[in-house]
This record gives structure tokens, C-alpha cells and sequence, in this order.
């Protein structure tokens, strides 16, 4: 069974509220925290800026920041390889085509607890760090994105 997670920021324009995406698979903190980082340091090109435009771009059926477009994992309709980044989830419409992805989720940390989620990642722009919360919002450790 997947380990649900979401990843995102503390909306910058509602204090108290966070921005975030779905991402599918392997949200543990063992797999996210070194994952988050590598796409940090690769993709994101060492830019936290950069980082959180990237994951809040898409859902995510998973992150890895191996994925390059000779990868050999074939897209499902609608996902799309985001190399250094992972790959997108996307819902089917009727018709199996894909379906334009859904718009980030902003919410209060607070009320996370009701989202298909055991863990919530927060970046922070202004300390470069990620946050690791439970589902519910509670912070369990927060770790330097440069490792």
C-alpha cells in the first residue's frame, strides 16, 4: 500500500494556511526528506524558490529526482515525466484522456488531518528547510534541504 503524502509552503498571502500537492507514493520521511533534497540540489538548481514552483506545478503519482526523459517508465494518459522532478499524476476523463490537473489545495495546517495523507512536507523558502508534519499538522522534525 502507497504511503500518501502532500507537499507545499505556508501560503504566503494567508497566515495559517498552507499550499499543497498530492503526491502518491513512498511519503515516508526516509524516502521524502533525501528525495526533497536531491531534486533541491539537482533539478531546482539549489533554488528553494525554484523547488516549491516545481512540486506546486503538478500531483504527483511519485518524486524522484533519477526520472530523465530516457527513463523507462511509461506515462499513464495524462502523466507527464518531469525529469529531476518525478512523475505527475492526472486524472482521467471520460474517454481515458487526461484531465487537467487539479488546482492546489490551500487549507489550514491545522485541518490537514482530513486529507488521504500521513504526512505533509513544508518547504520554507526563507530557511531552505522541509518541515515534516503529520497528518493533522503536527511538526515531527524540520531539516536543512542542503545536506
Amino acid at each position: 500500500m502507497s504511503t500518501h503524502s502532500y507537499v507545499g509552503i505556508p501560503d504566503p498571502e494567508q497566515p495559517g494556511q498552507v499550499r499543497l500537492r498530492y503526491v502518491h507514493s513512498d511519503g515516508y520521511p526516509s524516502y521524502m526528506i533525501p528525495t526533497l533534497r536531491a531534486i533541491w540540489a539537482g533539478a531546482a538548481e539549489r533554488d528553494t524558490n525554484r523547488l516549491s514552483t516545481l512540486l506546486l506545478a503538478y500531483d504527483w503519482d511519485y518524486l524522484d529526482p533519477d526520472t530523465t526523459d530516457g527513463s523507462t517508465s511509461t506515462p499513464l494518459a495524462g502523466e507527464q515525466l518531469i525529469p529531476g522532478v518525478g512523475m505527475t499524476l492526472t486524472a482521467t476523463s471520460i474517454g481515458g484522456q487526461g484531465a487537467p490537473s487539479d488546482p492546489v489545495t490551500v487549507l489550514a495546517l491545522s485541518a490537514t488531518g482530513g486529507l488521504d495523507a500521513q504526512w505533509i512536507y513544508l518547504l520554507d523558502p526563507g530557511t531552505h528547510t522541509v518541515t515534516a508534519h503529520t497528518s493533522g499538522g503536527d511538526a515531527i522534525s524540520t531539516e536543512p534541504l542542503a545536506s
